[in-house]
């Protein structure tokens, strides 16, 4: 059965080993192959995303249950 975690705290980076495009993912989760890891061209597209996403109620599912 899945988890929801609500207050996820996320972090925003520029990812040099995937072309230097701007990340976003919970600060706990460093799998780069997570499906929690989005990538963006534009900083400014990359920042609205983590407004929205640290908004949203009951973002990231834990599967640690």
């Amino acid at each position: 059965m899945t988890k929801l975690v609500a207050n996820v705290k996320w972090e925003m980076f520029q990812d040099d080993s995937f072309f230097g495009m701007w990340a976003i993912r919970p600060k706990e989760d460093k799998d780069f192959n997570s499906p929690r890891l989005f990538h963006f061209a534009l900083k400014e597209d990359a920042e609205s995303f983590k407004l929205l996403i640290e908004k949203s109620h009951l973002s990231v599912p834990n599967n640690k249950v």
